[in-house]
């Protein structure tokens, strides 16, 4: 079948059944009514996007990333997402405008990652060594310029990154991903003199990938957990009562 036929619509994902013997929906060959109440949120995400159910393994790993991910605080999009609420705004448009902040310098430095990550592994034509690994830490950092996924502004040392290696340590999940951020970030401390250590972004970066996915799927770990934010941020402004979330006139520098 042609891509350029602009009418032809093809899915693997979901089937929706409607007939007179049966009312169901598929979700990759699956009876959804099957899954409910068998499969967790992690679980059924896995399978939607892979099109099979993750190991046990592999699913409390990805659970324990988007819990990770749920929460830093009233960052800028939490901060959309309460003005929203301060101006009258819906909810969903409120969870919508703080998703749309996420970018290449918020929110979007593990999908920069990922995608080097990726490529770099899939350079080394298999020889997964530490070794290997090693030389490949090296000349990322030989590089120069700042590598995506690492430092961060309101800590010291990200407080998640440690637990989450821990945990996909734990759970056999620890794979060439994880291993050469670890690596690169050993290698930027001894070649700057100073640590700059994996944040978030980065180690959401590897494990998924690690785990499976493509790339091109990286942002998406951080935007589904971090939607559930946006609502409690936008609930709790409703009833602390606030109208018009703004910047005052003594804050704004005017230029002539």
């Amino acid at each position: 079948m042609s891509g350029d036929n602009m009418t032809d619509w093809r899915t693997g994902i979901a089937e929706v059944v409607s007939t007179d013997t049966e009312e169901e929906v598929l979700i990759r060959g699956r009876k959804l009514s099957e899954l409910i109440g068998s499969l967790s949120f992690a679980e059924a995400m896995f399978l939607l996007l892979t099109g099979r159910e993750p190991t046990k393994a592999q699913a409390r790993v990805l659970d324990a990333l988007l819990v990770a991910s749920m929460e830093h605080g009233i960052a800028p999009p939490s901060m959309i997402a309460r003005c929203y609420a301060s101006y009258g705004t819906s909810i969903q448009a409120a969870m919508a405008g703080g998703i749309m902040a996420f970018g290449d310098t918020m929110g979007g430095a593990g999908e920069q990652l990922a995608k080097m990550l990726s490529e770099e592994i899939t350079n080394l034509s298999g020889d997964m060594s530490d070794a290997a690994l090693q030389a490949l830490a090296s000349e990322i950092v030989g590089r120069g310029g700042r590598i995506p996924g690492y430092g961060i502004p309101l800590h010291g040392a990200d407080p998640r990154s440690p637990k989450m290696l821990e945990i996909a340590h734990e759970e056999g999940c620890f794979g060439p991903h994880c291993r050469l951020t670890e690596l690169i970030e050993k290698e930027i401390e001894r070649t700057r003199g100073k640590p700059v250590p994996l944040n978030l972004d980065g180690i959401g970066a590897a494990i998924i990938l690690d785990l499976g996915f493509p790339w091109q799927l990286t942002r998406m770990f951080l935007i589904t957990p971090r939607s559930v934010s946006f609502a409690a941020h936008y609930y709790e402004e409703q009833q602390q009562g606030t109208k018009w979330r703004h910047l005052g006139a003594d804050d704004i520098t005017y230029e002539s």
